[in-house]
């Protein structure tokens, strides 16, 4: 089964490729959804598994968010850290910074809450854009393309055996 295991190997990179290159500028300022776009293929038995791997908010990139839930706010803060966000302290807050380092990193807890619960408040209120990299990419057109290539390979296969015997 060799050209089908040269044909699933050639989609899986044509796809991990497609949608590294489908990610919108600026959805993934960290790379970490680019990097974990990858693909198994497990041949043990039948039937052969083809596994695609995204990190799990792909769905949010690629079919945004409708308003009206407030996202978790320990996401949004992880989001504001990966980002490297700066947080611009009001100037009645930068005596407080000096007085104490405890102080000073109480303020800044303080100010990563509110400025998670603001992003949060927005997302609640306008939801987040579809880009559809994910849905635009894997279209229907992209399977019967594989499935086209898997018939050929295999009628290759059977033929090869059947001329091997």
């Amino acid at each position: 089964m060799e050209n089908i295991q040269n044909t699933l190997q050639a989609w899986g990179e044509k796809i991990v490729d497609a949608l590294k290159a489908a990610l919108p500028p600026g959805k993934d300022t960290n790379g970490m959804l680019g990097q974990s776009i990858s693909f198994t293929i497990n041949y043990a038995g039948f039937p052969i598994v083809f596994e695609l791997q995204l990190a799990d908010y792909y769905k949010y990139i690629d079919s945004g968010r409708g308003p009206g839930k407030f996202p978790p706010p320990e996401v949004i803060a992880n989001w504001i850290k990966n980002k490297q966000l700066s947080i611009i302290q009001k100037s009645s807050l930068k005596s407080i910074k000096s007085r104490s380092k405890t102080l000073s990193a109480l303020s800044q807890q303080s100010q990563l809450k509110s400025l998670s619960f603001l992003i949060g408040r927005k997302i609640a209120r306008d939801g987040i854009p579809a880009t559809n990299f994910y849905s635009n990419t894997l279209s229907p057109g992209a399977f019967q393309e594989l499935n086209d290539n898997l018939s050929e390979a295999f009628k290759q296969d059977v033929l090869a055996l059947i001329l091997d015997q």
